[in-house]
């Protein structure tokens, strides 16, 4: 009987489903956990319910925007890593985002690789900081 080890957990929240699709089919390959949401209401119920590792968070979204998303969910787990991805980046945007704890920010259209490589980072630092 050997150890077995929890797969992280993506919360990937993205109004775009083709978006969302893409992403976790790519996250998927690399052995991690997906959950995908599409909107920010229900992003913070997954976190409430606990066993989300990293969210990956679009900003532009109908009801409730990704930086009121980000806040809501830095309330609630403040170690929790969001990486902001949009298709509409503004230097303000960006800083806004970053200033409420935001872990990273990637825009649209974006490379997958990058998008793992910054996964595979906040993990670390997360499980190096716990």
């Amino acid at each position: 009987m050997g150890i077995e080890f929890k797969k992280p957990v993506i919360l990937i929240v993205d109004d775009e489903s083709d978006m969302c699709e893409m992403i976790a089919a790519t996250l998927y390959e690399e052995g991690y956990v997906t959950d995908i949401v599409n909107s920010g209401k229900d992003a913070i119920k997954k976190v409430l319910d606990g066993g989300v590792d990293f969210v990956l968070l679009d900003i532009m979204m109908p009801e409730m925007s990704g930086i009121e998303t980000l806040q809501r969910i830095k309330a609630i787990q403040p170690g929790l890593p969001v990486v902001m991805i949009t298709a509409y980046a503004t230097l303000k945007t960006a800083q806004e985002a970053m200033s409420l704890g935001a872990y990273d920010y990637i825009t649209k259209p974006f490379n997958l690789e990058c998008v793992r490589e910054v996964i595979k980072q906040g993990l670390e630092e997360q499980y190096t900081n716990t």
